[in-house]
């Protein structure tokens, strides 16, 4: 654990004062500034971050399309200019995979179609579906523990374990120890609105059962740092 530890402190200590603004500076102003709104009990506030008609045309949703359209361009611009053909795979599902993510959560068009034009069966019916992957039966739940497997593995247990991989690629594919701050940013992200609603702390703003969507932002801000590092800071020793 100590040694841990150590190799943690190390990598925290060659953070360049840029890195430090967007690992946890930005990130923490951010959320302070939407859960303050959120919970302020002034009308406009809380309307900007949670509309109370629909909460998803909000900040708070907007911002998560933003990060996900992010790494759509860093990975789409990756895939074309890579010249490895494993990388350039692997780029191009990256890409991909956001424009599922991008448009699940938008409902493949549902929120602007009633942003726009009304209730969807008077906009755009024919070619908006029903239902999203996501929101189908018990797929929310498991999609977000997934993910949180996923992320426990690859951003908080993989970066003390790099010294044990031998394979240039899988070397080259976990992330520097540093991405942990962003970790536990998500986890907090996501107890401190739960547990200022539940414990009867401050009154709910109108996300309800959806209050984890604070955490949201973040889930999709820590794999945009890890497609960063792998772009810009990380480097593939074949």
């Amino acid at each position: 654990m100590k040694s841990y530890l150590n190799l943690l402190k190390s990598d925290i200590n060659k953070m360049t004062r840029q890195e430090h603004l967007y690992y946890w500076v930005i990130p923490i102003t951010v959320l302070s500034i939407l859960m303050i709104f959120y919970f302020s009990k002034i009308p406009a506030l809380v309307e900007f971050v949670c509309p109370k008609e629909n909460w998803e045309w909000g900040i708070l949703e907007n911002i998560q399309l933003v990060i996900i359209f992010c790494i759509l361009i860093f990975a789409f611009r990756s895939f074309l200019k890579s010249e490895d053909s494993i990388l350039k795979v692997g780029f191009l599902f990256i890409s991909l995979f956001a424009v599922f993510v991008f448009l699940e959560e938008i409902d493949y068009g549902e929120h602007f179609a009633q942003f726009l034009g009304g209730e969807k069966e008077e906009f755009l019916s024919k070619y908006i579906p029903d239902k999203n992957i996501h929101n189908r039966g018990n797929n929310a739940k498991l999609f977000k523990r997934s993910v949180y497997l996923v992320m426990g593995l690859i951003f908080v247990i993989a970066p003390f374990l790099n010294s044990k991989f031998k394979h240039p690629y899988l070397k080259y594919l976990i992330p520097k120890p540093r991405i942990i701050i962003v970790a536990v940013l998500a986890i907090i992200s996501d107890l401190v609105p739960r547990l200022l609603v539940g414990l009867n702390i401050l009154e709910d703003g109108g996300l309800g059962v959806n209050i984890g969507e604070f955490s949201e932002i973040m889930v999709y801000y820590i794999f945009l740092i890890y497609l960063v590092q792998l772009i810009y800071i990380k480097q593939l020793k074949l």
